[in-house]
């Protein structure tokens, strides 16, 4: 259950917020004099990647259709009915989304780009654990002192 709640906060609460964040930072700043003007909301929007407004409007929809229920009923009624299948659809989503990537990627195409981009990758992905552990610990800091063994 721990490790559920810290990658519940750490990636899916944090991604809608980090990919509007870096968006902006990307259009505004990194690719500036690439696009020979200032970004506009458009070319913000363009590059902000939808799937997090899908990913919060199926969380608000879930959480409003189950908010009556108690955890017993919602892990009776509504978990097997409606969770476990969205669960198994998002499962096969992302395999057959990564596996599109890995077949699509060009590793000669990637090569003069150099080592940043690695880099830059990698970095973020330090930041993004350290931060979701950091948060986590601080956001549910009293449900985590009220774990027993």
């Amino acid at each position: 259950m721990a490790f559920t709640l810290m990658k519940v906060v750490g990636r899916d609460v944090w991604i809608g917020i980090w990919a509007f964040v870096l968006t902006i930072v990307a259009s505004t700043y990194w690719e500036k004099g690439t696009l020979g003007r200032r970004a506009n909301a458009g070319e913000i929007w363009w590059r902000f990647p939808k799937f997090v407004l899908g990913f919060f409007a199926a969380s608000l929809l879930l959480t409003v259709v189950t908010q009556d229920y108690s955890m017993a009923e919602f892990n009776r009624d509504v978990n097997p009915i409606l969770v476990a299948p969205i669960k198994d659809l998002r499962s096969w989503a992302f395999i057959l989304c990564f596996l599109s990537i890995g077949l699509t990627t060009r590793l000669r195409e990637l090569a003069p780009a150099g080592h940043k981009p690695f880099i830059a990758f990698t970095s973020g992905v330090a930041v993004n654990v350290v931060l979701g552990f950091v948060l986590s610990a601080w956001v549910f800091a009293n449900y985590w002192t009220n774990l027993t063994p």
